[in-house]
């Protein structure tokens, strides 16, 4: 036995018969009598029309035989189909292809078989009109012509059945897709209620009782709109795990799913079964924005009284894809309207026709914030928004959005309105513009209340304004630098006075260029102290002018950043010569005065502590308490003078120093020793916390000691009764500290900048109680600059302060780092 090949356009064959919706269907008359007709013309017991699909020839009518079908692979009509030619077998016991076929050998035992191919429409060999004898035999040319008629008489019943059946789907179709345009007539129903017409609409199409929307969320579905009868458990926002759902079938399945008797499907084992009993059951997935939303189902307890047909299939697809697309709408609605509520201002479609008319197309909430419209307002006209806009600026506003829509290019404006309160306030706008087939422009964009932005830019560009005015009327020089390459940006016209440089060659010099290079250690600390604190100075130091000659300067700066993160310097320089000239001159005259008093006034100091010893005999007590307070009075202004020729002498630099390395701590001993008994007057305790006893220092013994006496008799001063004075020794960057620690009132914040001046005091009144010249912190420090040496301080108001003397040990009594 040969089995029969498949035709080469197999595929195609077997569409063309599927849509002939004939394949098991029950018989019909319209049939039978052809085959009827072909038994009694030709003779034989056996007349069938013959159907080959994919594994079987089925009989659509039959006559002389009780089966329906035989496998494919030993039917004749698999055969008859591979030609155009009427396929006839005269004996197939003489016929290799069929001798031991089974329905030769067997019931019913063919010995004889004519087939003429049945067709479709477009040509397909679906099948055969074939007549089968027990005896062989042979056709003659007339007995062909009848065989061939009758078969071309069942293929006009096929193609009938299938051009009627065609058009009763096309009027289904239709029917569906009117259905389903009627769902979208009320554009404007609420969303719920477009989804409630769309589930009555497939309960009654589909005569399923239950229809759902459902989300689906990673593994959770979500009952999200149904349909039900009034006695149904659903309810909105019920969620089951997905594996428990008919839902899953229908993922597993990855396209639509249509069951009409679950009881009778491969699927009634599966446990949402078990669980739901729902018996009938068809579903498509909703997806939209390349997402899968969730599905859209009908279900019934009941099985479906005739199986679900193709056009069920469709149906449920459409309607599933009509869900997804007002869903999809829904969901990009409601994301524009979250963003538009957020977004400061108003997005809007503005829209001006061919006639000069405009409107507002669309236009978020925000308008109402702007023009204090409602976005309904706007929608036929667009005037009542333009009648908002400030009077000096409509003109310019209007042009703007002419130009725009000449060019079609972007639009860009500032301009004011009046806002619901009645106050003007600045909107800033931007849009798309867009030409319409109709000759219209459309414009998308938004407005946005910038009325604080602009009111501050308009400030900002004010103060710019009087401080590019003070920069340049100022009498002190100002100069800015970029930070890192020391490039000159700008300077103003003092300082170009000051140096007898032009702008443009001022500004193509170099920090070295005006700096002498005795300054370098300086500068350092200069950029050192702008790196750490983003100021530096007050410094003094000296400036090259343009001629060569230098003059003295009080240099200072602060570090800015630009808007590009350049890192800049404001500095100002302030020429002092003139104040150098004001303070040698004061200098002079106190150096003057100084040794004019000093002479006469020891003179009287001298006689009145003779007079108050009693070497002039017994003084009266009254007298004798007024030579004492002038006695303490002359004291007080010898040790002023002695203070003021101090001074004098370490600005001068006519103070010789002695250095000779030193022991530090008898130095330190010695001081505490001079100012014990002050201490022990004023009810304050001294104590020594001595960490180095060795250390030795290249200094002058007695102007150390007497810049310690200074801080020792201000720590004293300014200690409240039984207080106790700190002094303590140790190791700080390789500099040797001396630290004097008072428990007293602390320096105020305001004045510590002047601390080191000379006659600078915090509190005259308290000072004069006090005592004082105002002058010991600034021979201090004149003191350890001389010397090389530092001093410092760290204060915290109402709470004490620390002063400390820096000095550099002798290298080989320095101590271990260990010490340290």
């Amino acid at each position: 036995m040969i089995a029969p090949e498949s035709p080469l356009n197999e595929a195609v064959r077997l569409l063309a018969l599927k849509r002939t919706h004939l394949l098991d269907t029950s018989p019909e008359e319209r049939f039978d009598r052809f085959t009827r007709m072909a038994k009694l013309a030709f003779d034989v017991p056996i007349a069938l029309v013959s159907l080959v699909d994919e594994k079987r020839q089925w009989f659509k009518s039959c006559q002389g035989l009780e089966a329906r079908e035989t496998p494919r692979d030993i039917s004749f009509c698999g055969h008859a189909i591979l030609s155009d030619r009427l396929f006839i077998v005269e004996d197939t016991h003489e016929d290799s292809r069929f001798a031991d076929n089974p329905l030769v050998t067997g019931p019913p035992n063919i010995r004889f078989y004519a087939g003429a191919q049945l067709r479709s429409h477009e040509g397909y060999r679906l099948g055969t009109l074939c007549i089968i004898d027990t005896r062989p035999r042979s056709l003659d040319g007339d007995q062909r012509m009848l065989l061939e008629e009758l078969a071309r008489c069942v293929d006009e019943e096929i193609n009938d059945f299938e051009a009627s059946k065609s058009r009763q789907e096309q009027l289904e179709k239709t029917r569906i897709l009117s259905a389903l345009n009627n769902l979208t007539v009320d554009a404007s129903a609420p969303l719920e209620q477009k989804i409630d017409m769309a589930l009555d609409l497939g309960r009654q199409h589909l005569e399923l009782e239950t229809g759902i929307v459902s989300e689906i969320t990673t593994d959770v579905y979500t009952i999200r709109w149904f349909r039900a009868p009034d006695d149904s458990p659903l309810e909105a926002g019920l969620s089951l795990p997905v594996e428990q759902t008919y839902c899953a079938l229908m993922l597993a399945k990855g396209d639509h799913l249509a069951i009409s008797h679950m009881g009778d499907s491969r699927y009634r084992h599966q446990s949402c079964y078990a669980q739901m009993g729902l018996e009938s059951y068809i579903a498509a997935p909703i997806e939209f924005d390349g997402k899968l939303f969730g599905t859209l189902n009908f279900s019934s307890v009941s099985p479906r009284s005739r199986p679900f047909t193709d056009l069920d299939r469709l149906f449920i697809v459409w309607l599933a894809q009509w869900m997804a697309a007002l869903l999809q709408q829904h969901s990009h609605e409601d994301t524009l309207r979250k963003l538009s509520e957020n977004v400061p201002g108003m997005l809007y479609q503005y829209q001006v026709l061919q006639d000069g008319e405009s409107r507002f197309l669309y236009s978020s909430d925000g308008i109402r914030d702007i023009y204090g419209v409602s976005p309904e307002t706007v929608i036929e006209d667009a005037s009542i928004a333009f009648d908002a806009i400030h009077p000096d600026d409509i003109e310019y506003v209007a042009a703007s959005i002419d130009r725009s829509q000449e060019a079609l290019a972007v639009w860009e404006s500032e301009f004011r309105v009046r806002a619901p309160d009645g106050n003007w306030i600045w909107v800033e706008g931007r849009a798309t513009p867009e030409r319409r087939p109709d000759g219209s422009v459309i414009w998308h964009g938004f407005l946005a209340n910038v009325d604080e932005k602009k009111r501050s830019q308009l400030a900002l560009a004010e103060r710019e304004q009087l401080l590019r005015t003070l920069f340049e009327l100022s009498p002190i020089g100002i100069l800015l630098t970029s930070f890192r390459s020391g490039q000159n940006f700008d300077v103003n016209a003092a300082l170009l006075e000051y140096s007898g440089y032009s702008h443009a060659e001022f500004l193509a010099l170099n920090y070295w260029d005006v700096t002498p290079e005795d300054y370098a250690e300086q500068t350092q600390q200069a950029i050192t102290d702008l790196k750490e604190h983003g100021r530096f100075g007050p410094v003094e130091q000296e400036f090259i002018r343009k001629d060569g000659t230098r003059f003295p300067m009080l240099f200072q700066g602060v570090l800015v950043e630009r808007a590009d993160n350049e890192p800049l310097v404001w500095s100002l320089v302030e020429d002092i010569s003139e104040r150098r000239k004001v303070d040698r001159m004061k200098n002079e005259f106190i150096s003057t005065v100084s040794h004019e008093l000093r002479t006469p006034l020891t003179s009287i100091s001298g006689s009145l502590g003779l007079i108050a010893g009693g070497v002039f005999g017994h003084l009266p007590e009254k007298v004798k308490a007024m030579v004492a307070i002038a006695a303490r009075n002359s004291d007080q202004l010898k040790h002023l003078i002695d203070d003021l020729l101090d001074m004098e002498k370490l600005v001068s630099g006519k103070m010789e120093l002695r250095m000779h390395s030193e022991n530090i701590s008898a130095i330190i001993q010695d001081s505490l020793d001079r100012t014990s008994t002050y201490a022990v007057d004023r009810q304050i305790s001294l104590r020594f916390e001595n960490h180095h006893p060795w250390v030795k220092a290249a200094i002058d013994a007695r102007r150390l000691g007497q810049a310690l006496d200074n801080l020792l008799s201000n720590a004293i001063k300014f200690s409240p009764p039984e207080a106790e004075v700190v002094i303590l020794t140790h190791l700080h960057d390789g500099l040797f500290r001396i630290e004097v620690t008072d428990y007293g009132t602390g320096i105020p914040e305001a004045f510590r900048a002047r601390i080191f001046e000379k006659f600078a005091q915090a509190d005259s009144s308290d000072t004069r109680g006090r005592g004082g010249t105002g002058l010991g912190l600034a021979i201090t420090r004149e003191i350890m600059s001389q010397m090389g040496g530092g001093v410092g301080f760290k204060s915290t108001e109402g709470y004490g302060s620390t002063f400390w003397l820096d000095i550099k040990p002798d290298e080989s009594d320095k101590p271990d780092e260990s010490d340290e």
